[in-house]
């Protein structure tokens, strides 16, 4: 989960992000989310529907691998991300997880 953090945290920073927020809860249907909010550059959509494809990558010299890795160990943990961005406003990624509680 680490990885995960650190990963959303420095896309964050690397888009600009003056402000990052970290949040959690239970969903309605039972389901323990994280969120990670920022207020950087947002994510175009024509880009979005491609940010989780390996060694796909926007970034001069980046590898492409880190949300592609996020997306694997959420679902290595039953899990799963799910992104929400406006260019020019920021971004939303909301990490679920299973509660077996």
């Amino acid at each position: 989960m680490e990885q995960i953090l650190i990963n959303l945290i420095k896309n964050a920073r690397e888009n600009e992000a003056r402000c990052i927020t970290l949040s959690a809860g239970v969903t309605s249907t039972g389901r323990i989310f994280l969120r990670v909010t920022d207020d950087g550059t947002g994510i175009e959509p024509e880009v979005q529907e491609h940010i989780f494809v390996p060694f796909f990558t926007t970034k001069p010299g980046g590898s492409g691998i880190g949300l592609t890795l996020t997306r694997q160990i959420m679902h290595q943990h039953s899990g799963s991300i799910d992104v929400r961005s406006c260019p020019g406003k920021g971004s939303v990624f909301t990490l679920l997880f299973p509660y077996n509680g």
